[in-house]
């Protein structure tokens, strides 16, 4: 407990060791006398326990006393008065964008032709606004998807694109490689668009050709989509990666043009953020999903400084000289299973003719070199594709053929030994002790409709 006794005698000493104001005013007026004067002016002898005199000022010429009045006056009157500016950069108010509404879809009515109309349509009218009222339609977009997404627990919004390990691996690098560099110097920064995968209504498939690798999806089994991290998530509580990945797709197929505005937003500030970085902007909107590019035509073409890339398993064509798609495999027949979704044969023309194809491989490791196809004698190179995503730079020489983009597997669960066979050949085994640095891929049977 404190002493009143300590506390009154510590406050008497500091009272004593304080300047006398007495003191202080006869100096001050002393230095105002001397400095009208021209001269150095000492004060007086300071109090018991005050601090020594500081040094002296140099000597300086002494304006008049009108010409200080007069300094004043003009430093008051040039001070600025601060104001927060609103010109130019405030929304627009209700009465200036009128009484306009989102198009809504109600259930089953989502499909390509009317999420690419609605996409179209947002996209034209978004971009032709002025700033002001661009702003206040980028705030009505945030607000019509709000029931779908939600809020952050800070109150601001939550954004449609996001990063995963592997889109991160473009700007981080790895153990083994540095992060990627374009030939003019800048640097790589992916983002995506992470849908629920194979997500049905109506006409409506997010991925139409999914029958080979639906069990196998990685939107389900790797990482936080697996089944124990979904569910570890919510015993804490927290919102899964699937919940989320099936917010969005709710947001999209009820609200396609708010959410086509909210996406042209979230790319236009990623492009921004790349570029304050000294880097280029790649963008997949088809992370865990497989939709027709036509619907996102008007925002590809809208982006042109973006590099926008996919996989697919369609017959799909890139709708801009900024869109890349690298084709996907569905798999082998290969020793002790047969494959009955294998698109080898569509494949194999797809290399030939100098475009790439993805194909997941057993192991979680180790890649082959080589992919050797016994019915033709060919050979196609196999390039790493997991030490980063940014699959453009890819892309072969003019007049080459196209190269396997080798994945590795990423389930979380299952033994990579038997991956081919529990998969019915979606994941091609390779055994480096048994097939070397080559894969042969056997005659494949053709599907049986």
């Amino acid at each position: 407990m404190l002493d009143p006794t300590k506390i009154i005698r510590a406050a008497l000493i500091t009272a004593r060791q304080l300047p006398n104001p007495r003191s202080n005013q006869r100096n001050n007026q002393r230095f105002d006398e001397g400095y009208a004067k021209g001269g150095d002016v000492e004060p007086d002898t300071m109090d018991q326990g005050a601090a020594a005199p500081a040094a002296s000022m140099p000597s300086m010429p002494v304006p008049s006393t009108d010409d200080t009045v007069n300094l004043a006056k003009q430093t008051l009157a040039a001070r600025p008065r601060f104001s927060i500016k609103s010109a130019g950069t405030a929304p627009a108010s209700a009465e200036q964008m009128g009484d306009y509404q989102f198009t809504k879809l109600d259930f089953g009515k989502a499909n390509t032709n009317t999420l690419r109309a609605a996409f179209d349509k947002a996209l034209d009218r978004h971009l032709s606004l002025p700033e002001g009222e661009r702003i206040a339609n980028s705030r009505a977009a945030i607000r019509a998807l709000e029931p779908h997404m939600g809020r952050r627990k800070n109150g601001t919004p939550i954004a449609l694109l996001s990063q995963n390990a592997k889109l991160l691996k473009a700007q981080t690098g790895t153990k083994d490689k540095e992060p990627l560099m374009l030939d003019d110097g800048r640097g790589v920064e992916t983002i995506g668009l992470s849908l629920y995968p194979d997500y049905r209504e109506g006409d409506l498939k997010l991925c139409p050709n999914s029958a080979s690798c639906r069990s196998q999806c990685l939107g389900k089994t790797s990482g936080q989509y697996s089944q124990a991290f979904t569910e570890a998530t919510e015993k804490a509580g927290s919102v899964t990666a699937r919940q989320r990945a099936m917010n969005r797709t709710k947001a999209m197929v009820r609200d396609p043009e708010a959410f086509a505005v909210r996406l042209w937003d979230d790319i236009e500030s990623a492009r921004r953020e790349a570029e304050r970085n000294g880097n280029h902007l790649g963008v997949r909107l088809n992370t865990l999903s497989d939709l027709h590019p036509s619907i996102h035509k008007k925002l590809i073409e809208s982006q042109p400084d973006v590099s926008f890339y996919d996989y697919t398993k369609m017959a799909y064509q890139p709708v801009a000289d900024n869109h890349h798609y690298t084709h996907s495999s569905t798999g082998l027949s290969q020793e002790g299973v047969n494959n009955p979704y294998t698109n080898w044969p569509k494949m194999r023309k797809m290399l030939d003719r100098g475009d790439n194809v993805a194909m997941v491989f057993s192991g979680s490791k180790v890649l082959p070199k080589v992919v050797h196809d016994q019915e033709t004698g060919k050979r196609y190179n196999v390039v790493d594709g997991k030490s980063h995503d940014f699959r453009p730079l890819d892309i072969q020489p003019e007049g080459a053929d196209g190269v396997i983009v080798g994945l590795t597997n990423l389930k979380s669960t299952g033994k990579r030994s038997q991956a081919h066979m529990d998969s019915e050949g979606f994941f091609v085994h390779y055994d480096p002790k048994k097939h070397g640095d080559t894969v042969p891929v056997i005659p494949q049977k053709k599907k049986e409709d």
